[in-house]
């Protein structure tokens, strides 16, 4: 059950691409809300995870950040 007393629905959000086209850059922006110009490369595979409120449920997403 979640906070809101609905059901939480998970999704897992896999970002794959090619080096150095913003996967990282993409994920750290939803997260945060910031970005950083420095660019530091993925080493195997980064995951987060973030709960939000959408159409009257919590969701949360797990974003998979691939190298």
């Amino acid at each position: 059950a979640s906070e809101f007393g609905n059901p939480l629905k998970k999704f897992k959000l896999v970002f794959l691409g090619e080096q150095s086209v913003g996967k990282t850059s993409l994920i750290t922006r939803f997260m945060y809300d910031s970005f950083d110009n420095t660019y530091q490369a993925t080493i195997g595979i980064d995951f987060l995870s973030r709960s939000m409120y959408l159409e009257d449920r919590t969701v949360r997403l797990q974003l998979w950040d691939t190298a």
